[in-house]
This record gives structure tokens, C-alpha cells and sequence, in this order.
């Protein structure tokens, strides 16, 4: 079985159960996003869980907020503060062309099927605008990737990639910051540039 259907059969209701009492206590991302004076429009989030940090984010920049989440109990909180929720993967989102200016991977790619990581990296590419920014919280980044078992969940392996890099293999995309979090995790900042930044040549 994929790990997809694991989670959103479920394991993602269950991790929402375990780490709801803790959500929001620490904000590695929003912290990132202020020191750089990013100001959004319109944000996703891909493992939103509950919508507290798309709640913060709206509330501070009157922007407009969706979230994602494989977890059925996460996507009906979310709905008692008002942000919309879609109960689904990384590897589908529900936006438009070019329609999201800051794009969230909050924790949750090291769980995705490797599969998917493709997949995954062309849709997070299509809804972001160009000039837009992707943040990526993830495991921090070791010499050689590898997965080792989920400890939570038979059948899952957590994968312990950068995953930064399925966007930056593309010359459109440049990392502005990258943010050590102890020895185990990292935020990396992206921006996208639109085709004009390709050289032309005669």
C-alpha cells in the first residue's frame, strides 16, 4: 500500500492526534517569513494540519489562506476558524494556474512516496507565480539521503531528504535562505523568477 493511502486512511488522523496540543507552540516558517519581509496575498500550505499557522498568517497580512491536509480531523478544525481545508496530498493542489505567491511545505514531504516527488514538485510549480515564494520545513539536510522506518506507523519509511532540491534542479528557482533548526531540521526559502531571468543568446 502507498504511504498516501496509509496517511489518509489513517495515520495523518492519528498524528493529528498526538501533536494537536503542540501545534503553534514554535513557528520556524512565520519566523523566516518575517525576517524576510515577505508580505503574501495569497498563501498554501501543504500539511496545514490544523490551519493555525494560515489563521496567523491571515490575520497579519489580510491575505488569502488554503491548506491541505491527509488528516479528515485536521480539515474539520481547520474549518472553526474559517480556513479552507482540503483533505488530500502534496501530490494534487487545489489552486489555479500561477495563483499562490507563498507556497508552504510545512513538515510534510518526508512522508510523501517517492513516487510522487515529481509529481509534487510540478504541482507546487504550477500554482506558484512567478516571483513567488516556496517555503520548505523539513528534515535537515545529511551527506547522503536516506529513510529510515516511520516509528509511529508500520509500512511508512520517513525519508530524509532536501527536498529544496526536486525545485532548484530548475534554473528559475534560487534559494534565498536556508535556517538550521538544532541538528535535525531546516527551513529553505525559494523564489521563483519568471522565464525572462533565462538568457537569451543570438
Amino acid at each position: 500500500m502507498r504511504q498516501a493511502d496509509i496517511m489518509m486512511e489513517t495515520e495523518a488522523d492519528r498524528w493529528f492526534e498526538r501533536n494537536r496540543a503542540n501545534l503553534g507552540a514554535r513557528d520556524p516558517v512565520g519566523d523566516v517569513i518575517q525576517d524576510l519581509g515577505i508580505k503574501p496575498a495569497s498563501v498554501l500550505e501543504v500539511g496545514a494540519a490544523d490551519g493555525w499557522r494560515l489563521a496567523k498568517l491571515r490575520k497579519a497580512f489580510g491575505c488569502k489562506v488554503l491548506g491541505i491536509d491527509p488528516s479528515m480531523q485536521a480539515c474539520n478544525r481547520a474549518a472553526t476558524r474559517g480556513v479552507p481545508m482540503y483533505q488530500m496530498t502534496a501530490n494534487g493542489l487545489p489552486a489555479d494556474d500561477r495563483s499562490i505567491d507563498l507556497l508552504i511545505y510545512g513538515f510534510a514531504l518526508y512522508l510523501c512516496d517517492p513516487v510522487d516527488w515529481l509529481r509534487i514538485a510540478a504541482e507546487g510549480d504550477r500554482v506558484l507565480r512567478d516571483d513567488g515564494y516556496m517555503v520548505v520545513h523539513d528534515f535537515a539536510e545529511s551527506t547522503v539521503p536516506f529513510a529510515r522506518r516511520y516509528e509511529h506507523c508500520d509500512g511508512i519509511l520517513a525519508y530524509h531528504v532536501d527536498f529544496s532540491k526536486l525545485w532548484l534542479a530548475n534554473p528559475l528557482y534560487c534559494a534565498i535562505r536556508r535556517h538550521m533548526i538544532g541538528d535535525d531540521e531546516m527551513v529553505t526559502v525559494l523564489k521563483k523568477r519568471d522565464a525572462s531571468a533565462i538568457v537569451v543568446r543570438p
